[in-house]
């Protein structure tokens, strides 16, 4: 029954990794409209923060089912993972923020908001 939980967990994020990657390269475009020069910050914003906070952050909370060793060799690899997840969000955000609009222009919607609220919540 483990087995499955976290293959079927580990294969569910793999997926949607895959999909935004994919969305990424293929489409080559954003959910709004952007100059050519801002391209690949408005794509490496979503591609991090799935990467950081969805597989990354999965994997370091299923590393204490899977990861053979004492506890506190598992907190370890939890606390390791956790800060990758981390840093890759404040490099998603910081990705956002580099658009030639600035900074306040990326502080007009509810995800902004929440999202800065949950990298910050997370970090503490």
């Amino acid at each position: 029954m483990v087995f499955s939980t976290l293959f079927l967990a580990r294969l569910s994020a793999f997926i949607v990794a895959i999909f935004v990657l994919t969305w990424a390269l293929h489409f080559k475009t954003s959910f709004i409209s952007q100059e050519e020069d801002d391209l690949i910050f408005a794509v490496l914003h979503p591609l991090l923060m799935v990467i950081g906070f969805i597989v990354v952050s999965g994997e370091a909370i299923l590393v204490h089912k899977w990861l053979p060793g004492s506890r506190n060799l598992k907190k370890l690899v939890h606390l390791c993972l956790q800060g990758l997840a981390l840093g890759c969000g404040i490099f998603g955000i910081w990705t956002k923020f580099q658009g030639q609009n600035g900074v306040v222009a990326n502080f007009y919607s509810l995800q902004s908001w929440m999202g800065l609220i949950c990298v910050t919540l997370f970090g503490a």
